[in-house]
């Protein structure tokens, strides 16, 4: 990322500044954690004062009413203390956790509004750890910095008063410790924010690993793949042990620096007050407290400076769900009304990111309002491309897609999608029940509609044969459901979106014949909606389309010829030739696997 290669001060302040802006809707909250915790703090600098109390007054004077007082006051102070200190854990937590959940919801909200291009450009897996496991390891960071953080300075800065105003020679102690403290601190704290970089990016590609193999898992066994996944897996498993053993090993230096210094502080304390003591400069009571405070100081101090490992961290997961939410969305238009009109590309030019070639090369054609089109032609054509500008996945980067000769970017996205309806080649189902995912097209539809809706799609004969009927739990991705099954509830669904366009990308290339004549007598039903609806089919079979009003042939990205069946038959051009190819294919017998020349086996050895 681009921030890698800043100076790591300006990364930092940079960091800090974003950091702020995500607490700054919680402003007020803070504070009072903020405060809240800091009372907790100043309170436990009255601790060693009863220890030197008791050493100095209560012990030395041996008084049975001074020392029932003393016990008295002793616990109630420590149960007041508790009080405090559970109320300012308990609220820093809860503060946390909202700030956290509403960073995900953030990040997650936008991730539904990124354009196609930069979704396709990162695994759905990595995806997923950027929104649902970074803002998880921005809990210790948001948590020191909203309020644990402020605790800690005023508990410095309220020992060091006391430990100067009890003994300000032996107080001087602390400015040699401290600042060779910070030093430590400073110097791990770019290799830090390197590791915890690169954690989170081994934790993406292992969510990403994982959840391609599981969501492929037929795949997987059917090739015997489980050794090849469990070797990827297992390399991007030993990364992460690697990296985290790395980073430790910084933090375990970081730690052993801070600590032996810090030991070594109190032992300069020992030396210097115990000879302070002997002189009669210095009670034994106020020895005591005194270390008992460089204790206390050491406490917070150690906490600043380990807060830089918290820091880095988050940081590390801020600057990931930063280049997240910093990718603009996709933008629309202002126009709500969407027309019912021809559908029209009008010299479209297209080449997809990183690609050589453009996959669209100034194609133009024209669909009536009402008619039925079909977009054929050999695998790279250009169909599915086609479909998905006037989906308005992707957008031209010559030319335009217009409906009724408006231009689709001049129309707000959402107005416009819902008047698009899009049953995919491979249908895409949720986990959930058949009823839910007809309904996905329209939440708000009742079951009539939704019975319906599965009737002209003609699927309603084997959902009511289903364990459940509507109520039946499909699994994820619709695992429960036989192709055509899945397919006919993908067309139910865009039926029920009742829809002024209507996109089948390829929706019989995948099944037998008698789920195709099925799936057909489905389409038929979505067809006889009415003659507002303005349907392109992308067809693998070409016996689907016969019925077609205009045929389009694409081949390299261009329109080679358009008509009807018949007079693309007569034309005796492409058209012909691809019909001519697939006809004699569904003629020719498929030899026994046996037989087959060139097997695997004989593949790899040749």
């Amino acid at each position: 990322m681009a921030q890698t290669d800043r100076d790591p001060r300006e990364s930092t302040l940079t960091i800090l500044k974003r950091l702020w802006g995500v607490l700054a809707p919680y402003k007020a909250r803070v504070a009072g954690v903020a405060l809240l915790i800091s009372f907790s703090s100043a309170l436990a600098a009255a601790g060693p004062q009863f220890v030197r109390y008791a050493f100095d007054v209560v012990i030395p004077q041996g008084s049975g009413t001074l020392f029932l007082w003393f016990g008295l006051a002793f616990a109630g102070f420590y149960l007041f203390r508790a009080v405090v200190e559970y109320g300012g854990m308990y609220w820093s937590f809860a503060l946390t956790q909202q700030v956290v959940s509403d960073v995900r919801m953030q990040a997650y909200d936008h991730l539904l509004t990124l354009p196609v291009s930069r979704l396709s450009n990162e695994q759905s897996g990595s995806l997923s750890a950027r929104v649902v496991s970074d803002p998880n390891a921005l809990k210790g960071m948001v948590q020191a910095a909203a309020s644990r953080l402020s605790g800690q300075l005023v508990a410095i800065l309220v020992v060091a008063g006391l430990l100067v105003w009890m003994n300000w020679r032996l107080a001087l102690v602390n400015l040699v410790v401290l600042p060779i403290l910070a030093l430590v601190t400073y110097y791990y704290q770019e290799p830090l924010r390197t590791a915890s970089r690169s954690i989170r990016k081994t934790v993406a590609r292992l969510t990403a690993t994982s959840t391609e193999a599981i969501s492929n898992i037929r795949v997987v066994k059917a090739f015997v793949g489980e050794e090849q996944e469990r070797k990827r897996f297992g390399e991007h498993n030993q990364a992460y042990v690697d990296i985290n053993l790395d980073r430790r090993k910084d933090v375990g230096k970081m730690e052993g620096l801070i600590n032996i210094t810090s030991n070594y502080g109190i032992g300069a304390l020992l030396l210097i007050g115990g000879w302070m003591v002997t002189s009669g400069s210095l009670t034994l009571g106020e020895l005591t407290a005194f270390i008992m405070y460089q204790r206390q100081l050491q406490g917070p101090v150690q906490s600043v400076m380990f807060f830089n490992d918290k820091l880095q961290a988050g940081m590390a997961a801020l600057e990931r769900l930063s280049d997240l939410v910093d990718t603009p969305p996709e933008t629309g238009g202002d126009r709500e009304e969407v027309p019912v009109g021809a559908v029209e590309l009008e010299e479209v030019r297209f080449t997809y990111p990183d690609a050589d070639e453009p996959a669209l090369k100034d194609l133009s054609l024209r669909i009536d309002t009402g008619d039925t089109a079909a977009l054929v032609g050999s695998s790279g054509a250009g169909k599915s491309t086609a479909a998905s500008l006037i989906a308005r996945f992707w957008d031209p980067q010559d030319g335009r897609v217009t409906i009724d000769g408006q231009d689709l970017r001049t129309f707000d996205l959402n107005a416009l999608r819902r008047c698009i309806a899009l049953v995919p080649q491979a249908p895409t189902l949720f986990s959930g029940t058949v009823a839910g995912n007809i309904r996905y097209a329209d939440p708000d539809a009742d079951d009539a509609a939704v019975r319906r809706a599965a009737e002209l799609a003609n699927a309603d004969g084997f959902i009511r044969h289903l364990p459940n009927g509507y109520a039946t739990q499909i699994g994820e991705r619709g695992v429960r459901l036989s192709g055509g099954q899945k397919q006919r509830v993908a067309i139910a669904r865009a039926i029920l979106k009742d829809a002024h366009v209507l996109l089948l990308d390829e929706a019989t290339s995948d099944l037998d014949s008698e789920s195709e004549a099925v799936i057909q007598d489905a389409l038929d039903g979505l067809f006889a909606r009415g003659s507002r609806l303005t349907s392109i089919v992308i067809a693998h079979r070409l016996s689907t389309i016969e019925d077609a009003d205009t045929i389009f042939v694409l081949e390299d990205g261009q329109l080679v010829e358009q008509g009807t069946h018949e007079e693309l038959l007569t034309r005796g051009g492409r058209y012909a030739e691809l019909r001519a190819l697939q006809r004699r294919d569904e003629e020719t017998p498929i030899r026994p696997a046996a037989r087959l020349e060139g097997t695997g086996r004989e593949l790899r050895e040749s």
